[in-house]
């Protein structure tokens, strides 16, 4: 990281000041504190985000951002172009609002369908990709953790929705988020918007897109998921500034943008050496959440010594039903015998788990069907890290990351519940060996009842097989 440089485990007990902070759980809630935080900024919006999707949601929320720009606040969105097809005029136009501007991170050459042929033929270069996720209002507000802006991250969707896990942040931890915007912001990889499109565009454009996201604004008024946000007291409890914020010292941890363009000898600056240190430390338990697990020879080598050292480890991934990345799944099988035989406990998500998704789903019909995104740990029952990174190859060493290290009983306790909920046999599967043949089995509860699997649960032959497949592929340093 590049302006808070934390490489020793006392720098979160030696920082007098305290933050507050406000676990995000529910999908919803998520959503609504993001709609209060743009309502009530008054002089700066920070915004910065690997996908910043066009549907639902992500137009909802334009119009808010929009409104805001439009009453004078500063509005900087930075994103990832890897997920950018086809928008670069829409967020041209936008730019051209004397209030708000915007930046790509990390900007391909082509910027049309040949942008695919350069992701196969520069993928050195353009498959490093910001991952990072944060949302700042008035320096004074922020939310960090996993989810991106789209439907699907806040149970938007008739279909797959994410269980996932942000972190609404205020106090001096605040000004930290900042200046990990502000390096961003300022790094040669950032490019405006304006240098990328070629096409020209006027200020009436402007006006059109006004209108239009006014119009889907009113319409959607009327729908299910509306009337769900309504459900919603966190965007009051928000305006009226009365969040029962846990405060607690904490540090934050990021990736310098440099991580994009190669990769040094000297890995200090990178947030998986930064956190190293807390996990190294641990004495007694370890609760991780990550939806890509792919350990690695020595990922899986060091859980498994910590395990012998007596830390009892409990892991939660996704199901391979649940996965939406099913070449990770390829990966992480190949080291889940070895963390079990460790007596490492490890959970795989069901893909319809029981209550995990909001509060919307009980007034939208339709899918339940979930996919982990969650990415957090608790440490000893007092350290929560929260933030954007998966274990995985990816994150290590490709993508750009950012997270938070709170040093809280209180918060590590709220964050435990959470992680016992998820992996409750009713919501996710145990995964265990056979004594007789060493066979892998999937332990849960289906109607009140225990159920054994001998097979990956839920998912087709066709599925199982693509997976095989794809293990057979050196892919993983790309996973």
């Amino acid at each position: 990281m590049k302006s808070r440089n934390h490489n020793n485990i006392n720098n979160v007990n030696n920082n007098k000041n305290q933050s507050g902070f406000y676990l995000l759980s529910d999908n919803t809630d998520a959503f609504v504190a993001r709609l209060a935080l743009t309502t009530m900024a008054e002089k700066t919006l920070d915004i910065q985000y690997y996908m910043m999707h066009n549907d639902a949601s992500g137009q909802y929320l334009a119009y808010e951002i929009l409104s805001s720009a439009d009453r004078g606040v500063h509005v900087r969105i930075l994103v990832d172009d890897i997920n950018l097809p086809g928008s670069d005029n829409h967020l041209k136009i936008l730019s051209q609002h004397e209030n708000i501007e915007i930046r790509i991170f990390n900007a391909l050459a082509h910027r049309d369908w040949f942008k695919n042929i350069e992701l196969v033929i520069n993928l050195k270069h353009a498959g490093r990709r910001m991952h990072n996720k944060t949302f700042v209002t008035d320096n004074t507000y922020a939310i960090i953790g996993g989810r991106n802006i789209g439907d699907e991250y806040f149970d938007a969707r008739h279909g797959r929705n994410f269980v996932d896990l942000d972190l609404l942040c205020t106090g001096p931890i605040v000004d930290d988020i900042t200046l990990s915007f502000n390096d961003y912001w300022s790094s040669p990889l950032s490019t405006p918007v304006e240098n990328l499109s070629k096409v020209k565009v006027v200020k009436n454009q402007l006006r059109r897109i006004r209108d239009k996201l006014k119009d889907r604004w009113r319409l959607s008024k009327n729908t299910d998921y509306f009337r769900s946000l309504q459900h919603s007291d966190i965007g009051r409890k928000i305006i009226d500034k009365k969040v029962p914020f846990i405060q607690a010292k904490a540090s934050l941890f990021y990736d310098i943008p440099e991580k994009i363009c190669s990769t040094p000898s000297d890995k200090s600056a990178y947030l998986n050496a930064q956190i190293t240190p807390y996990l190294e430390q641990s004495e007694n338990e370890l609760l991780i959440v990550s939806p890509y697990f792919v350990p690695g020879t020595r990922g899986s080598s060091w859980f498994r010594n910590k395990q012998r050292q007596g830390v009892n480890i409990n892991i939660l991934t996704n199901s391979l039903a649940a996965t939406d990345v099913s070449a990770v799944h390829a990966g992480y099988k190949k080291y889940r015998r070895e963390l079990i035989d460790a007596g490492i406990n490890l959970f795989e998500l069901k893909i319809a788990p029981r209550s995990l998704l909001s509060k919307t789903r009980q007034f939208i019909r339709g899918s339940s069907r979930a996919s982990l995104h969650a990415k957090y740990m608790i440490i000893d029952q007092h350290y929560v890290f929260i933030g954007s990174a998966n274990l995985d190859p990816r994150s290590r060493s490709l993508n750009t990351e950012i997270g938070i290290l709170i040093d809280s009983d209180a918060l590590a306790w709220q964050a435990t519940q959470l992680f016992s909920k998820a992996t409750s046999l009713k919501n996710s599967y145990k995964i265990l060996t056979a004594s007789q043949n060493n066979e892998l089995l999937w332990l849960t509860e289906e109607k009140d009842e225990e159920v054994l699997y001998h097979h990956e649960p839920e998912v087709s032959f066709l599925k199982k097989l693509s997976v095989y497949i794809l293990g057979l592929l050196p892919i993983e340093s790309l996973l």
